[in-house]
């Protein structure tokens, strides 16, 4: 994972934060199969990662201000990087056999964060590798 300084260097001279997500998506150095995020003020953003063998999914929340959003929220790198560890700590790994059964199988319409085209091009991209 990069260092988070590494992820925003120009912190010191603007003093603030991107809440761009990419950024710190980027930062944990998986090959990033497929995102899908809520085309809205606030939402979701669901994520597909691949690391060797091993399959990752990560979905989270966002919104449109400091309130309501972890990163926008974020006023030193310190607290930008406490939210990376947490948002990589809830990535939920599998081989590509268990992931593709599990996007197949799980109860997604009840689930937080549930897209349809998320889970579909999901399955299509494990049943390439499973």
């Amino acid at each position: 994972m990069k260092d988070i300084k590494e992820v925003y260097p120009d912190y010191e001279r603007q003093g603030y934060i991107s809440s761009d997500y990419s950024l710190l998506l980027d930062s944990f150095g998986y090959e990033n199969l497929l995102q899908v995020d809520d085309d809205d003020y606030q939402g979701d953003s669901r994520v597909l990662y691949r690391n060797g063998e091993q399959y990752g999914f990560l979905t989270f929340g966002w919104g449109s201000c400091s309130g309501c959003d972890a990163l926008q929220a974020c006023d030193t790198l310190e607290q930008a990087d406490q939210l990376r560890k947490e948002l990589h700590d809830q990535i939920i790994w599998k081989s590509p056999d268990e992931m593709l059964a599990y996007m197949r199988n799980h109860d997604w319409k009840g689930d937080y964060g549930y897209s349809p085209e998320f889970v579909k091009k999901s399955i299509e991209i494990l049943e390439k590798v499973a």
